[in-house]
């Protein structure tokens, strides 16, 4: 199933994030945080659809294991 999603909605808060060439510490927690951020401008923007998938996708990242 294919989802549509605005990207200049989530542009908006891409340009003033700086860019790490390192490996994060906890991967996991790392998507989490950017799945958070990406959430909020989907539902800043109205995108339903968008929302209830990241909400899965976070649901998602929640329970992975951590080592």
């Amino acid at each position: 199933m294919n989802h549509v999603v605005d990207l200049a909605a989530l542009n908006s808060f891409s340009s003033g994030n700086e860019v790490s060439h390192r490996p994060p510490q906890d991967p996991i927690g790392a998507a989490a945080q950017a799945i958070e951020q990406i959430l909020a401008a989907a539902h800043e923007a109205g995108q339903e659809e968008a929302v209830r998938l990241l909400h899965a996708v976070t649901a998602l990242l929640s329970a992975a294991p951590r080592h």
